[in-house]
This record gives C-alpha cells, structure tokens and sequence, in this order.
C-alpha cells in the first residue's frame, strides 16, 4: 500500500515513545514518497531558507550606534571627551606663555624725593615689574624675597638725589631671585635697559670703562644701578628644574597609583572580602595607602640623590623639614588619588581622572611657567592646586635654604588644601559595594 500526500503528525502531538525514528524499518509492502514543496494536506507549509540581502555598510552602521550608546550611557567618559578639549584650549591659550611681565616687585626708598620716584616710574613703566610693597629696610625686602612673596627688590639709597644732582654717581640696587631663570633674566634685562637709558640722559655722566663689573649697568657720575643676582648667580635651568621635578613626579605617581585601588578591588570581585572583614574605615583606607606613602618617600630620596650626583643641584637647607613637608604634600595628592578611585567605576575612568587632574597641576602650578605673567583667572586657578604652594617650598629649601618661618606663606594654604582634599576623600569613600 502507497501512501501518498499524507501528513505524518507532528512530534509536539506524539508521547515521547511515540515519537517515530528514521532509522526503524517500514512494514512490509509500504513505502514513503518524498513530499512535495506545497504539500496537499491541511497541515502549514514547509518555509523555504531566503537569503537575506545586506547593504554595503549595513554592519558598520550598526556596531556604531551601539558604540554610540555606550559612550552615552558612560556619562564620566562622556564628560571628559567634552570637556578635556575646551580645558586644554584655554590652559594652553592663556596660561602657556614664555612671555614674563607684571614681576612682583618690593621697593626700598630711603631717599624719598623726586629723583628716586622718577627711577621706580621709570621701572614701572617697562610692564616688567609691578610694585606690590613698600618696605623700610634691605632686610625687611631681602625677607620678602626669601619668603617668595617678592621676585625683585629695588633699593635706593638714602643720598640718591643728592648724589645725582651733584654727579658722583647715585647709587639703587636691584635684588632678583634667580630661583626661577626665566624670570631673572627678563628682570636682569629690564633693569639693565633702564639703568643705561638714564644714564645716557644724566649731565656730566663719564663712559663705563669696558673692564667693569658685569653687574654693574651704568658706572660713572650719573645713576649707578647694580642689579644682583641671588641663589642662582649663573641662571642655571637644572638648579630650577630638579628640585621642581621631585613635587611633579610624587603628584604624578602618587595620584596614578592610589586612584585605583578601590577600583582594583572592585574589579577584581575581592572588595566583597573587605567589606565583611572587621575593620573600621579608617584602618581600610591607611592600610591601603600606606605602602604608596613609603614607595613616594622613596621616589624623594632618589630624585635628590640622582639629582646631586647627575645635575649636582644640592640640597641647601633643611632634609628633615623637607621631609616633613613632603609628608603634607602627599597627604593631599593620596587623598585626591582616593578620591578618584572611589567616584571611579572602572581602572580606564580612573586613569582617565588622573591625568585629566595632571594637566592642570601642570601648566598652573608654576613648575615650567611662571605664575606672575598669566592672567588673574589662570593665577587664581592655580592657587587652589596644593603643588603650587610644594614647589615654593622645596625650591626655598634645595636653593635659598630657609626655614619654617621664611616658608610659612606658603605651608599654611598647603595645609590646608591637603588636609581638605583627604578629608573630601573620606566622605566619597563607603565600605558598601555601592
């Protein structure tokens, strides 16, 4: 018997040892006919495989919108690609300049007449320096400069204007802190230019002999200005540039390596381990730095050693006060590592976060241009970075070798800014898996 068109039933409508097998043998005398394409019973149409056309670009298309997405949904990310351009325009558009002006400048006048208002004009008037004190003495305005709250200092003596009216060669002084290079060379200049300016115009001046002092500017019966040169006679960058390399590298690395240790954990699915363990807060978070605050006192004595060995720049005044002070220093860059890590959701973010805070510590603090030729806003934006404050602190120290007191302008907002930003931290940071 031939059984032809018939529909064989489905497995769904069989009990599971109902279910035929291919392999088991036909009875005696019955045959199967292959089916048609469009079979003649009742039950659904076998569908037939179409090949699907695709478009050239179809899948690109495709895999970026859902890149596209997933940089919205990633909001931190998001934000740092639009932001970080517009902060690196205006970081490099106002505060990058090699350009020095507006020199904070401290006066001395004990002859207070016509004559010695007429050279501080004159002086003024380059736009190289701005007067921001007047002092009574030298000591009080060679403080000032010690302190870093002056760069130059203009001293004139008590007879200056009798001294010029009479043609026996008035004598001003000008003292330049020459701890930064480009800004005592640029006062160096300034002070020189004048100098020789009014002594072409003074009567009865005499010619300076050409085996004169190199400082002296203009020697002969009229103005005799001398500027001198302090700490750094010779203008060398290296005896600048090591001691200011010792705060970017612990900022740098310190930051770099704390900002993902809560991250690291997180990642690693072992945060859930400190959380359960019975510690307190506070016992996590210095367990956890403790280790970056030995390798960052490590990385200082080895940037001083290589630095009085390779480039001889040596430390002038106190180690241990330096110590202790770098102490404050990376009490602010741990915390701010802290920082990032805890408000960070993956090790990239947290990378992202630190060298996006690396930039501005950067340009602002001063470590490569200085602070006075950049605009009031630029100044004021690099006054809240605690590195601004380090690096005045370690180049009095390696290069003027003052103390605590000559330095206290600028450990007391240091202080403060670390101890604020570790505080900071500390309120951002849970022991939840939240």
């Amino acid at each position: 018997m031939t059984i032809i068109g018939a529909r064989p039933p489905a497995a769904t409508d069989l009990q599971p040892d109902q279910v035929p097998d291919e392999r088991a043998e036909l009875p005696a005398g019955q045959t199967v006919e292959p089916q048609a394409n469009t079979p003649a019973g009742p039950g659904p149409a076998r569908r037939l495989a179409v090949p699907i056309r695709r478009y050239w670009g179809q899948s690109l298309w495709a895999i970026a919108y859902k890149e596209t997405l997933q940089i919205i949904r990633d909001r931190r990310t998001l934000g740092l690609m639009l932001v970080l351009p517009v902060v690196q325009l205006m970081l490099f558009g106002f505060a990058v300049g090699t350009t020095v002006a507006h020199i904070s400048t401290v006066v001395v006048d004990q002859s207070r007449d016509p004559e010695s208002r007429d050279l501080i004009t004159a002086l003024v008037n380059t736009t190289y320096f701005d007067i921001t004190t007047y002092v009574d003495t030298p000591l009080e305005a060679r403080q000032a400069i010690d302190a870093g709250r002056s760069k130059v200092a203009i001293i004139i003596a008590p007879n200056f204007a009798a001294d010029l009216r009479g043609g026996r060669g008035a004598q001003a002084q000008i003292l330049i802190d020459g701890s930064d290079p480009n800004i005592a060379q640029t006062a160096l200049f300034a002070a020189q230019s004048v100098g020789q300016a009014r002594s072409a115009r003074t009567p009865g001046r005499v010619p300076a002999s050409s085996e004169a002092n190199t400082n002296q500017v203009a020697m002969g019966r009229g103005l005799d200005l001398r500027p001198t040169v302090l700490y750094n006679p010779s203008l060398e960058a290296t005896r600048n540039f090591v001691p200011g390399l010792i705060g970017l590298i612990l900022q740098l690395v310190t930051v770099i390596l704390t900002s993902s240790t809560i991250v690291r954990e997180r990642e690693r699915g072992t945060f859930e381990q400190l959380i359960v363990t019975p510690v307190s807060r506070w016992e996590l978070l210095l367990g956890k730095l403790a280790p970056y605050l030995v390798v960052s006192f490590w990385n200082t004595g080895v940037i001083l050693v290589l630095g009085y060995l390779v480039f001889g720049v040596e430390v002038i005044g106190s180690i241990t006060l330096l110590m202790f002070l770098s102490a404050i220093f990376l009490t602010g860059s741990l915390g701010l590592g802290l920082l990032i890590s805890a408000v960070s959701s993956t090790s990239a973010q947290a990378m992202q976060a630190s060298l996006f805070t690396a930039l501005p510590a950067f340009i602002l603090s001063g470590f490569i241009f200085p602070t006075d030729s950049m605009p009031p806003l630029m100044r004021a934006l690099g006054y809240l970075l605690p590195l601004t404050y380090f690096l005045r602190i370690i180049r009095g120290i390696a290069m003027k070798g003052i103390g605590f007191m000559q330095l206290l302008d600028a450990i007391v907002p240091l202080t403060v800014l670390s101890v604020g930003i570790f505080l900071l931290s500390l309120t951002r940071f849970r022991k939840t898996l939240e």
